[in-house]
């Protein structure tokens, strides 16, 4: 028997101790969920509709996200898409947090790279292109090492898709980042 004061993970399929407190201290901020069998994957690949929302749960807007669910930003998020609203909060909001690709479009079911993923999470930390040397997603990366956002994730480079587990470690250590004046 469990003694009292051990906590049950939220999700049975985590069994690392250290990402199941990343990911039931983000459960519990609302930043991220499980799937509808109540499981989280941690390593899936994350798409990056998947990333947008956490993001934006992460800074605590999704209260605005329904202003943003009838617009049309990019062509290729459809009004029938699950994350529109939040897409295109993250695109035109107050916090402009992300971009689309050279063509115009989101690829909202693509796979999240981690240089997409730091360059988002530099931005809600409040940084901008003239914080990174403008070299992309490079400065980014470098700027997120600089400052921690990336610790305990090895083997990353720009072009690897990041799984679930990878971006939780991502939004813990975005939690305990400081954040340069103007952040969100």
């Amino acid at each position: 028997m469990a003694p009292a004061w051990a906590v049950t993970p939220a999700f049975s399929d985590v069994s690392d101790p250290q990402i199941s407190a990343q990911v039931d201290s983000l459960r519990m901020l609302g930043v991220v969920g499980g799937d509808p069998t109540g499981t989280f994957r941690p390593n899936s690949t994350l798409t990056r509709a998947e990333f947008c929302v956490m993001a934006v749960n992460a800074m605590g807007a999704a209260n605005q996200v329904a202003m943003y669910s009838t617009r049309t930003i990019f062509p290729d998020v459809r009004s029938s898409h699950w994350a529109r609203g939040y897409i295109n909060l993250a695109a035109a909001g107050e916090t402009k947090i992300i971009a689309g690709t050279d063509q115009g479009v989101f690829e909202p079911d693509s796979p999240i790279t981690y240089g997409q993923a730091a360059t988002i999470l530099i931005r809600i930390l409040g940084y901008t292109n003239e914080d990174t040397g403008m070299v992309w997603p490079d400065g980014f990366i470098a700027l997120a090492e600089k400052i921690g956002l990336s610790d305990g994730l090895t083997g990353l480079n720009g072009s690897t898709n990041i799984t679930r587990a990878q971006a939780a470690c991502l939004f813990s250590n975005l939690l305990d980042t400081e954040q340069k004046e103007g952040g969100i």
